[in-house]
């Protein structure tokens, strides 16, 4: 049986991940524009901090002006960006459908369910958004979970 690992390091993991968690799941899209919104300011005051601070204009200057794009521009950007990936996936599923057509259906229904998932970028981004939302909250409440027995949900490297 795992042994409960209540370090204050593991601890702190699982209330962030739970916070994370339960904010990408209650409130689905909208997080992601708390999200935006703090990132641009801890750009913006990194901007500041680096101008007065380290006397680095140039380097303050560029973290300003990246903080308040993405205050200004971040849905616009995301809206661009999440387009842009539905119209690859659904040409990238074309592509596969041809390629092994002549090999059974089990080897063109990995490209088809591409083409449905870039049709729903293209055409319901947002209530595609809110699914994959809901997800990875989940995913973050198994995480908050496991990291009080010193584990996360995170690719394993192995060592030959």
């Amino acid at each position: 049986m795992a042994k409960l690992d209540l370090s204050t390091n593991n601890i702190i993991n699982c209330i962030l991940f739970a916070v994370i968690g339960l904010l990408l799941i209650i409130l689905q899209g909208g997080s992601l524009g708390i999200l935006m919104t703090i990132i641009g300011v801890l750009f913006i005051v990194m901007g500041i901090f680096d101008m007065i601070q380290n006397k680095d204009m140039t380097k303050g200057i560029i973290e300003l002006v990246v903080g308040i794009a993405i205050i200004v521009c971040g849905w616009l950007i995301a809206d661009i960006v999440l387009l842009i990936f539905g119209v690859l996936l659904i040409v990238y599923g074309i592509m596969e459908i041809c390629k092994n057509f002549k090999n059974g259906f089990m080897a063109i229904l990995s490209p088809i369910i591409l083409i449905v998932i870039g049709i729903l970028l293209v055409v319901a981004k947002w209530a595609l958004l809110d699914v994959f939302c809901i997800i990875a909250g989940v995913i973050f409440l198994i995480n908050a979970v496991l990291a009080l027995f010193g584990k996360s949900i995170q690719p394993s490297t192995s060592k030959k």
